[in-house]
């Protein structure tokens, strides 16, 4: 660990204690804020579609609506959230971690982390979830594929923005 003046690093990444508590920040307020994204887009937006019973699986209809106990989200929505923020938190880490190779511009490294956590993140959940699990239609799951393109730029764009300038600009 190295010092100067006014920053402490940790070797020679760049990472100061105020970019690692900067990114723990940018990480919970970012995942929360694209949850509340979700939320809009899959049970507002997309509900008519997404859970139109002629449609949608009777199985993910059962699960998210009917069965007890009723997902997280609905039954205790503030631990819900808490989770969210927890789970930000290591997004934000991630992004510390990786920013440099993801460019300077807060846009192309906003937009460069939402498209690697809906490649490693959403085309997994996808697949394994409601269409292997809950026998989703494919076109609901190309449906949902899109909406999530939007929730992860929401999450990348934020944690950029909040985040600040790239290490690799200092």
């Amino acid at each position: 660990m190295q010092t100067n003046q006014s920053q402490v690093y940790f070797g020679k990444s760049g990472i100061t204690i105020f970019k690692l508590i900067r990114a723990c920040i940018a990480g919970a307020i970012a995942f929360v804020a694209a949850n509340v994204v979700s939320n809009l887009l899959f049970f507002h937006i997309g509900k008519p579609i997404l859970f139109d019973p002629d449609l949608q699986s009777e199985k993910v209809m059962a699960v998210l609506f009917e069965m007890e106990p009723l997902p997280l989200m609905f039954s205790n929505g503030p631990l819900y959230m808490a989770i969210a923020a927890v789970i930000g938190v290591v997004h934000g880490l991630v992004f510390m971690y990786i920013e440099p190779s993801l460019g300077k511009n807060k846009l192309k490294r906003g937009v460069a982390f939402g498209a690697i956590l809906w490649a490693l993140m959403a085309l997994y959940f996808e697949f394994h979830t409601p269409f292997n699990m809950f026998h989703e239609p494919v076109i609901l799951v190309l449906l949902e594929l899109l909406f999530w393109i939007a929730v992860l730029l929401v999450e990348g764009l934020l944690i950029s923005w909040i985040y600040g300038k790239s290490r690799s600009a200092l």
